[in-house]
Parts: structure tokens; sequence; C-alpha cells
């Protein structure tokens, strides 16, 4: 495979995966749906925050690593909105911003404990981060999260064609706010807009592959997931 294309085939991988967790805890280990897609956004969102600490290649430019895990975090949150609505997913949301700040705050004490077996310039690595860079991800979570939210809601179509409509939108208002606050002033501007493009594009062509697997467990969304009642009701609102 091109090593261009190897970040679209690890967010499949890592997309299947999370939906294979996910329908294995609510099928057959008969888990509450809502806990388990809850679990499961929180760990990949932690996920997402040591995976973004390397760059790497996608078509014709360098984006975070963390991208392979945007997609599957995403469509938790959108199950958990559909499910339970706008407010439980600001409550989710907001636990999600309290766990980057408690993830923050271990690599701070990792980083000031002394070490007897590496350089600290390797665990700086995996473990560093700006403050700048720190706030850019909060501001930019917040708002992509709470936007995906949102438009999960208040769209009143089918269940693929709110995560049409929601994906991209959160997609772009995230790299929107990340990459500016990030890195204005520190990138050049043309590299700067080149981040912004290629980040954007990278998560717009990981969006079909979401409809794809949406709409194909449809059936089991709408029974197992959604179920009868209130949530059912809510779903299709």
């Amino acid at each position: 495979m091109a090593p261009q294309l190897e970040l679209l085939a690890w967010a499949l991988i890592i997309f299947g995966a999370s939906a294979a967790i996910y329908r294995a805890l609510v099928s057959a280990l008969r888990a509450d749906p809502t806990l388990a897609a809850s679990a499961l956004y929180l760990v990949l969102l932690t996920v997402s925050q040591y995976a973004a600490s390397k760059v790497t290649e996608y078509l014709w430019f360098g984006v975070p690593a963390g991208t392979a895990t945007y997609v599957a975090t995403v469509a938790m949150l959108d199950i958990i909105v559909m499910r339970e609505g706008f407010d439980y997913a600001k409550g989710l949301i907001a636990m999600g911003l309290a766990s980057q700040a408690l993830v923050s705050l271990t690599n701070i004490s990792v980083l000031s404990m002394p070490t007897l077996s590496a350089p600290e310039d390797v665990y700086g690595y995996v473990f560093g981060v700006s403050a700048r860079v720190a706030l850019a991800s909060a501001a930019a979570y917040l708002a992509a999260e709470l936007t995906d939210a949102y438009v999960v809601f208040r769209v009143r179509r089918a269940i693929w064609k709110r995560v049409l409509y929601s994906d991209p939108v959160a997609m772009a208002v995230d790299t929107l706010i990340f990459v500016p606050l990030a890195f204005y002033g520190v990138l050049p501007e043309g590299t700067l807009l080149s981040t912004v493009l290629g980040l954007v594009l990278a998560k717009w062509s990981l969006s079909p592959m979401v409809l794809g697997l949406v709409y194909a467990n449809r059936r089991f969304l709408l029974r197992d997931v959604y179920g009868t009642g209130a949530h059912r009701r809510l779903a299709a609102q």
C-alpha cells in the first residue's frame, strides 16, 4: 500500500474494531448502549491525544496520526446524541474535556519525575505538549463536539443522513479552530494554510467510510441501540 494511504487503512481498522467492540458489548454482553458508547468515546478521545504526537503523511499533506481515531470518536458521539439527546451529550463532552485536562496533568507529573531508563527527550516526545497546543486542542474539541451533537440532534433525517450532515461540519470546525490557535505565528503562512487544507481534506475523505458503516449497520442501530419507546422516538425526531 502507498504510504500516503496508510492513514485511511488504519482509520478503517480502528473504526471497524470500535464498531465490533460496541456491537459485542451491546448484543452479546447486553451492556447498556449509552454506557458502552460513552466508554468507547472517552477511550478513543484519550488515545487520539497520544496518537496526535506523531505527524504522518496522508495524500499530499502532513497530518497528526490521531486523525485515524477521529471518525470513530465522532461516530460514538453521534450514537449518544441520537439515543439520549443534546443535553446528555453536552454533559459527556464536558466529561471529555475534564478527561483531557486529567491526561495533561498526568503528563506533567510523568515529565517532572526523574528517569533511570531512558533519555528525558524520549519521554518528552510522547508526553510533552505546549500550553498553547493544549489550549487550542481544548477550544477546538469543545466547538467541534458541540457542533456535531447539535447538528445530529436538530437534523430531522434518517440516521445515516444525520451523519452525512454533521460529521463534515464538525471536522471542519475542529481544524479551523485548532491549527490557527496552535500554530499561527509559528508556522509560515503557506505551511499553515497547507496544514489546514490537509487536515480538512483528510477528515472529509474519511466521511464516506463512516457513512457506509453506519448505513450497513442501520438495522442493528435501530433494533438494539435505539430500541423502542423514548430512545427510538428521540432518534426519529
